[in-house]
């Protein structure tokens, strides 16, 4: 899904602050090595003791910030040994360890969506919500049975200052070529696609879902030729550079990150973003047993996702980190108040249920 490809690009973003100069080669390359030490202690973390909680997200810089986001201040609070490794949580990995009854994993960075696919197949621990507070995070569907909401992010409407003729209000100014031309850029994973689309074509919110697959496919085939699919952040980001686009259905941390280095030529808009979670997952039969939800408790701590939100762009789960934002994360958190107000929750339960299918309807479309 979308969130599991979003993960993925976290790892990716030392690269991008390299590049920009807001780390030094040696800080870029001991998040590299972070994410590289989970094969060398792989044999070290496949015992982990029952006194030591293992957290897994997808690597890179993201083990480094989860570390000091998330983890360190747990373990100056609770004494409790816990550790980031960054060996990609993916639902096959998970089903294999609990169906072999040997899992090494306490807590996993995933989806809500896949909390309900494993969760209701009985490979997750239901989250414990007498430990875990579910009115940290906004409402919803983002207290679930066997997940809870750790942040979030946003595709977003990204575009070129210097070649629209006026900055773009909604999704119908990226399906409209006569007043907007020139190419435009959309991820190949169908999650939050479609919803633009339809959107453009005049479906309000309220109304979204059930999503209208063959509505939303014919609004995309009608700007076919004008559009270039994009696999990775780093290559939305490119489009751009490279000005082969006007606008992009990019996510709000590379649009944040193109602002950033090109000095506010590429801009982005808040209206009618596509906002969507991630979350914490607890794989059946977790070695550090019910220890895990203090762990996942303390990660609700306002301040520390705040910190998150500074060195990777994600939008903190816990509204009350509102109060903790000065004018400048405001702007670029997509859970700010009057930022969220703005966009559409993603519907994970449509997700759940069809993604799988309407994904490989999507590339049999952009491939026509």
């Amino acid at each position: 899904m979308t969130v599991r490809h979003f993960q993925m690009d976290s790892a990716l973003r030392a690269a991008e602050k390299l590049r920009q100069g807001t780390i030094d080669r040696r800080q870029f390359l001991a998040a590299l090595a972070a994410a590289g030490a989970v094969v060398v202690s792989g044999a070290k973390l496949g015992f982990a003791a029952s006194d030591e909680i293992v957290i897994v997200n997808w690597g890179g810089a993201a083990v480094e910030n989860f570390t000091k986001a998330f983890v360190t201040p747990f373990i100056k609070a609770t004494g409790i040994k816990a550790v980031v490794v960054g060996e990609g949580p993916d639902d096959g990995k998970i089903r294999a360890m609990v169906e072999a009854k040997n899992v090494t994993w306490d807590c996993c960075d995933t989806g809500i969506a896949d909390s309900k696919s494993l969760g209701n197949k009985g490979y997750l621990e239901p989250i414990d919500y007498a430990v875990v507070d579910a009115k940290k995070v906004p409402p919803g569907d983002n207290a679930a049975k066997y997940g809870i909401a750790n942040y979030f992010f946003s595709n977003v409407l990204a575009y070129d200052t210097t070649k629209v003729s006026r900055p773009p209000t909604s999704w119908a100014d990226f399906y409209n070529l006569k007043d907007f031309p020139g190419k435009r850029t959309m991820c190949k994973w169908v999650g939050s696609q479609l919803e633009p689309a339809l959107f453009a074509d005049g479906v309000t919110a309220d109304k979204m879902y059930p999503l209208d697959v063959d509505r939303a496919f014919k609004k995309i085939k009608s700007i076919l030729p004008d559009l270039v699919f994009w696999e990775s952040g780093a290559q939305s980001q490119q489009y751009f550079r490279d000005g082969e686009v006007v606008m992009g259905n990019v996510w709000n941390t590379r649009a944040n990150l193109l602002k950033i280095e090109t000095k506010g030529r590429i801009d982005w808009i808040w209206n009618q973003g596509i906002l969507q979670p991630s979350a914490w997952i607890v794989p059946k039969g977790n070695p550090a047993g019910p220890k895990v939800f203090k762990f996942i408790a303390s990660s609700q701590d306002p301040a520390q996702q705040v910190e998150l939100l500074k060195l990777m762009g994600n939008g903190p789960a816990n509204p009350a980190a509102d109060a903790l934002l000065d004018d400048a994360l405001r702007k670029i958190s997509p859970t700010f108040s009057k930022n969220m107000e703005q966009q559409l929750a993603l519907n994970t339960d449509w997700y759940g249920e069809h993604e799988a299918d309407t994904q490989n309807k999507f590339l049999d479309l952009i491939a026509s």
